[in-house]
């Protein structure tokens, strides 16, 4: 996962995320040691220490970024009305993924038709980016060590998912009941959870949906785009908009909602059309590789996004349901993703990041939770709540 680092600790060294990107080749800077050089030898310890060579990915990807569109540039390709800001990239690596991740889907659109080779350059970009802020959903594991993973859909049903790694999990219980979904649980200490910053409510612990149907109505309700993040809520609605023909394409195939699949598509794939559903993983000419592996079980290469999406959505269970009306609707998303959060009193990120009800505290890696970390993602409520503002919603 990224690491998280002080921003203090950069900002006192002078260092510009851009500057490096200008002043290294895409290559160049693999260490800490090459940052170091390139600094006059001059390396802060404290610096040293919170910045791991995630730093030197993060140069990487801001160094791409402006390469492709100054190759978009002399190529004189279309504009896409997805153009997210322009120039360097933010200095600051704890909005590098809010920027950086638009421009990158702006560059796909643009090169797609005209020049598949620089969509393709981009797409991988955009996966290595993704990276830096997944954590895949509890969903995809199983229970223990030597387990093999799995989980249930609402009917019951067990799906296995065949070559996928194993790791302790953050679901407590099973969605909707009292018996556990073979699911390991954890216990979260609230001592260790400081409070917010900025107060917010706090989410029933109950995993029943009957308890807590309401209290997603009212938040749902409630949820107002930060105004910080207000220019990516708009740069969300737009590019779900645009592709909206593409997820009612998979969506009448399953039964399921297009601006569902969309929150997914956003969440679990950075909305890249050149990456599976399932993670994100890029190239769709190969099978996934990293958890769920191995997916599309059938895939004879080169195959589309819209192939790969259905196999996500029928392994997620999400296919063939009948109730998506909205709590129940971010019931599914949160049941998928994990009762980590709420389980700790905290409202997950998973939905309600660049809202008011959010303001820090995420997952960083398997069951590692950092009360200062702040996700870079769009919450998948977030993003139906600008759908629903924009009148793109059912009544």
């Amino acid at each position: 996962m990224y690491a998280a680092f002080s921003r203090r600790a950069a900002l006192g060294t002078g260092l510009s995320l851009a500057a490096l990107a200008i002043a290294v080749p895409v290559r160049a800077m693999q260490s800490l040691g090459d940052l170091g050089r390139l600094l006059g030898g001059k390396l802060p310890e404290p610096l040293r220490a919170a910045l791991p060579p995630e730093l030197g990915q993060a140069a990487q990807i801001v160094s791409g970024v402006m390469r492709m569109e100054e190759q978009a540039k002399a190529m004189h390709l279309p504009t896409s009305p997805l153009a997210f800001g322009d120039g360097a990239l933010p200095t600051d690596p704890d909005r590098l993924y809010e920027s950086a991740m638009p421009r990158l889907v702006a560059l796909i659109d643009r090169a797609a038709t005209v020049s598949p080779d620089l969509a393709d350059q981009a797409g991988g970009l955009l996966a290595k980016l993704h990276r830096t802020q997944y954590d895949a959903p509890d969903a995809w594991f199983g229970q223990s060590v030597g387990a093999p993973p799995g989980i249930r859909t609402e009917s019951g049903s067990l799906l296995h998912l065949t070559g996928s790694p194993v790791r302790p999990l953050r679901l407590a219980d099973a969605p909707g009941g009292s018996q556990p979904l073979g699911l390991a649980k954890i216990e979260l200490s609230q001592a260790a959870l400081p409070e917010p910053e900025i107060l917010a409510p706090r989410p029933s612990t109950s995993l029943h949906f009957d308890d807590i149907a309401g209290e997603y109505a009212s938040w749902f309700a409630s949820a107002r785009v930060r105004p910080e993040h207000q220019d990516s809520a708009t740069w969300h609605l737009t590019m779900m908009r645009q592709s909206r023909e593409r997820y009612e394409g998979v969506g009448k195939r399953l039964g399921v909602p297009w601006y569902f699949i969309a929150a997914v598509h956003g969440l679990e794939a950075s909305f890249n059309f050149r990456a599976h559903l399932h993670n994100g993983d890029f190239p769709l000419t190969q099978r996934t590789h990293q958890v769920p592996a191995g997916r599309p079980l059938k895939w004879l290469p080169p195959s589309d996004w819209e192939d790969s999406a259905a196999d996500a959505l029928r392994l997620m269970g999400f296919a063939g349901q009948t109730d998506w009306s909205m709590p129940r609707l971010l019931y599914r998303l949160e049941a998928y993703n994990g009762f980590g959060y709420r389980r700790a009193g905290r409202a997950s990120p998973y939905l309600w990041s660049f809202s008011t009800l959010y303001d820090r505290g995420k997952f960083v890696a398997d069951g590692r939770f950092d009360p200062n970390a702040r996700s870079q993602q769009c919450g998948a409520a977030v993003m139906l709540r600008v759908l629903a503002d924009a009148g793109d919603l059912p009544a």
